[in-house]
């Protein structure tokens, strides 16, 4: 049994960073040199300061998107006595893997809401899969504007979020081809901020504003609105739900992006685990509540449609994975279930804002 830890952060952004890296001084410094060490050990042999010198490409960019990342990333660094050029590193971890071909990370999500759940209310959850030797974390965290936020870390970074204004996000590793994008700053720094608006509306502007091609989201509020969005490095497309469902694994949805798409090249198991989180679902139409989400990410279908991963052995060319956490959050009551591993066996921890 593994105990969810969670960080009690609030300020300024340089202020949160320091409490997050003091509190995480370990579990970042190892996240950053396995961040390094994956790259040397990569399909393209990436040394340590080819790496750093892609990841501060993307500094100027952050800067102009939002100069308060900049500050928490800073304290992080000072927090965790690590040098700033690391820490903004572990910040683009996923642009990194891509960049170098280290392609990990899966997940299977869903957002229902309406007909589809007991009460009406929307749930949004996933699985999330990951790096085996990852960390785990939550941030409870009060802004100096007074918002609160969940924000659930994988390896000192941030992408899975709940705000007090009833805003919840999920997403799922997706890829294109890569290319040149001026515009790119990391997913690490872009869904925090989206995460940080007070609705659904505006989170979503954001994402239409930063999302390049890597990640897909469910969004779900308070007011029982879910809505997706796939993304490439220079179009996005919304998904909408169908009798109140969406549900997403690797592999872009829209017709707009098919051809496009390389998930499945990396990701095989893609199409499996979609159109089986899709069979449970469907097979709980009208009743599902955060207890029969958390049950149905437990799921281990067949073996080329798990749910729940764990004791798979990698593909090749491919980095290990596992379920490192699994979530489900209620926005509507903003609380949020965290299991850290696979929710076959590990128990939920509820956190509420």
């Amino acid at each position: 049994m593994t105990t969810l830890r969670v960080i009690e952060c609030r300020g300024t952004p340089r202020q949160i960073g320091q409490q997050w890296g003091e509190a995480s001084r370990e579990n970042l410094r190892a996240s950053a040199e396995y961040l390094f060490q994956t790259m040397a050990l990569g399909p393209l042999k990436a040394p340590r300061e080819d790496v750093m010198r892609a990841a501060l490409k993307l500094e100027a960019n952050v800067r102009a998107f939002d100069p308060g990342a900049l500050e928490l990333i800073q304290g992080q660094a000072e927090g965790a006595g690590l040098p700033y050029e690391d820490a903004f590193a572990l910040q683009c971890t996923l642009e990194l893997a891509i960049n170098y071909a280290q392609v990990g990370a899966m997940c299977t999500s869903l957002a229902v809401t309406g007909e589809a759940t007991a009460d009406g209310q929307a749930l949004i959850g996933q699985t999330i899969d990951w790096n085996p030797d990852a960390t785990v974390e939550l941030l409870r965290i009060r802004h100096s504007d007074g918002r609160e936020q969940l924000s659930l870390c994988l390896s000192g970074s941030p992408y899975y979020h709940l705000n007090s204004d009833g805003v919840g996000n999920c997403a799922n590793l997706t890829l294109v081809a890569p290319k040149p994008c001026p515009s790119l700053v990391p997913l690490s720094v872009y869904v925090p901020k989206a995460m940080r608006q007070p609705s659904l509306s505006a989170a979503l502007e954001v994402l239409v504003t930063a999302a390049r091609g890597i990640g897909y989201y469910h969004l779900a509020d308070a007011h029982g609105r879910v809505v997706g969005i796939e993304s490439t490095y220079d179009d996005h497309v919304l998904l909408q739900p169908e009798r109140g469902v969406l549900v997403h694994a690797n592999h872009y949805q829209s017709e707009r992006f098919r051809e496009q798409d390389i998930t499945r090249q990396f990701v095989p198991c893609t199409v499996k685990r979609k159109d089986r989180i899709a069979e449970r679902v469907a097979a709980e139409h009208g009743r599902l509540t955060p207890e029969s989400v958390m049950r149905l990410l437990g799921d281990h279908g067949t073996p080329e449609g798990r749910i729940c991963m764990h004791d798979t052995p990698a593909a090749p060319g491919t980095m290990p994975m596992e379920t490192k956490a699994t979530v489900v959050m209620a926005p509507a009551r903003r609380t949020m279930w965290v299991a850290v591993g696979p929710a076959c066996r590990e128990p939920f921890t509820e956190i509420r804002l």
